[in-house]
């Protein structure tokens, strides 16, 4: 699948959840991995930085989700990178009572940040060097941030927390301790072909972005292979089968090719005039689309509708088992 139908497509979820009041997730696109990966390791510089335009006006450490996608040996897959700003939690503390690290924590929330790789085929893209070169960025993003006085940033509070106090700003450091890595691969749905990646990549950005968790841990030790995914939203996720093989079906996701091309198609009859001859033939492939839209099972179902429908299906079946 190429890069630029993905891409939209990711846009199409950003300014859904937009549309919604929902700051919760950023979305990189699919070139910042590659552009990362050929950056050397070293810090930020105010010159000669193209990393720092990758989230220019954005502040990405008081959202709780980021999503980077991934394209290496012509497979996709995704990093996400969850609660970076939970990092401070692993720090000293600055003696004032209130600090702006994005949305409120709770006693029970996450009390460090978390790295998890989705991955439809496992064991083609390897993790490792991925989160060791992510740590590297947020690292230098986080310094720039904490020192970059023409912009209110996350990092600039704390830092400027502890100076009120009287305090040495302790040192950030995004270790593999601080921020672990899971590879996710063997609990998820899984593709059985050579071509789906990208779409499983998508469904995986789709479902989980509806699901919304409160917040994402992992369920263990530093070398965890397992995670909580706590409250996420009842409509569109069920608790006992988010981020596990029963997720999502292959068939759905099978289906979102179809579903992708009648949103470029639909995007398409809005630069079109009627009276050119593409825009009939394109009209009437959506509107046969949209037939489909009371047939469920027979197209890509987004996370809601899918729960639905699932649970429906369970029940029947449960009645039929019970006959």
């Amino acid at each position: 699948m190429c890069a630029a139908a993905i891409m939209l497509t990711l846009r199409c979820l950003e300014l859904e959840l937009l549309q919604h009041n929902n700051h919760r997730h950023h979305f990189f696109n699919t070139f910042f991995l590659k552009m990362l990966q050929e950056a050397p390791l070293k810090p930020y510089n105010d010159n000669d930085s193209r990393l720092m335009k990758w989230t220019k006006g954005v502040d990405i450490f008081p959202k709780d989700y980021i999503y980077v996608p991934i394209h290496g040996g012509i497979h996709w897959s995704l990093v996400l990178i969850c609660h970076p700003s939970a990092i401070i939690n692993q720090l000293l503390q600055p003696p004032v009572k209130k600090m702006a690290a994005g949305r409120a924590l709770s006693k029970n929330g996450p009390d460090k940040p978390l790295m998890l790789h989705l991955d439809s085929l496992s064991g083609t893209h390897d993790p490792a060097p991925i989160f060791q070169k992510l740590r590297w960025y947020l690292e230098q993003e986080w310094k720039w941030r904490m020192n970059n006085a023409m912009e209110e940033s996350v990092p600039r509070t704390w830092k400027n927390s502890f100076l009120a106090a009287g305090v040495q700003v302790p040192e950030v450091r995004f270790s593999k301790q601080m921020l672990p890595g899971i590879s996710m691969a063997s609990r998820l749905p899984q593709q059985d072909d050579s071509v789906d990646c990208g779409l499983f990549l998508l469904s995986y950005i789709d479902f989980f972005s509806a699901a919304d968790p409160m917040y994402v841990l992992a369920a263990g030790g530093l070398d965890s292979t397992d995670v909580i995914v706590a409250s996420p939203k009842p409509e569109a996720a069920n608790p006992s089968t988010i981020m596990s093989k029963l997720w999502f079906s292959k068939q759905n996701t099978a289906r979102l090719r179809s579903h992708m091309l009648v949103l470029m198609s639909k995007l398409m009859l809005g630069t079109l005039p009627a009276h050119d001859a593409r825009y009939h033939r394109i009209k009437s492939a959506v509107e046969e689309y949209d037939k489909m839209l009371n047939i469920k099972g027979y197209r890509y179902l987004r996370p809601v509708e899918y729960l639905a429908f699932q649970t429906e299906q369970d029940a029947q079946e449960t009645m039929c088992g019970g006959h």
